[in-house]
């Protein structure tokens, strides 16, 4: 079954690993959805949060394969039932100013800032799990969306389990 898994990475914080994990997943012909690294708690080390698409056997096949790197001391699938996921949008709808209260009435479902109100647009930041992040570009939508950005995805585990264990 082809389904979108969110992968967990604890790395050491060198030169050229982003390169080599980002390398094995191409090769292995996986397509990257959503990419984030960021420090780690512990010092000389980072976080990636990975989702890519694929059957779970070969998503386990990847995860043992990315053991093999030098540089990655932990991998793990991070299932959405035992985990914890979230990213930030930042996107410019179009307004003609009729309009503008059934943006903000649309935007406020999803707990969106209103961080600029320019001639003919707003700017809003939210942040959700990806599902609510596609929700609202969806809704939002039919103003007319003239930018975006999306930071990707961060997860962690639920409950007292950490990658960096």
């Amino acid at each position: 079954m082809e389904n979108k898994q969110i992968i967990g990475l604890f790395v050491h914080d060198h030169p050229g690993v982003l390169l080599r994990v980002t390398s094995l997943i191409s090769r292995r012909g996986f397509n990257i959805d959503s990419l984030t690294v960021s420090p780690a708690a512990a010092e000389g080390y980072s976080r990636m949060t990975i989702r890519i698409e694929g059957d779970d056997d070969q998503v386990e096949q990847f995860i043992n394969q990315m053991m093999k790197i030098v540089d990655v001391k932990r991998a793990e699938i991070m299932p959405e039932d035992s985990s914890v996921a979230s990213e930030l949008i930042l996107i410019k709808i179009s307004t003609d100013g009729n309009d503008s209260n059934e943006i903000l009435s649309v935007t406020s479902k999803y707990h969106a800032s209103l961080l600029n109100l320019g001639e003919s647009s707003m700017t809003f930041r939210a942040s959700g799990t990806p599902d609510e992040i596609d929700s609202l570009i969806s809704e939002v939508g039919a103003f007319g969306i003239l930018e975006m950005a999306r930071t990707g995805i961060a997860a962690l585990e639920n409950g007292d389990k950490c990658i960096n264990d």
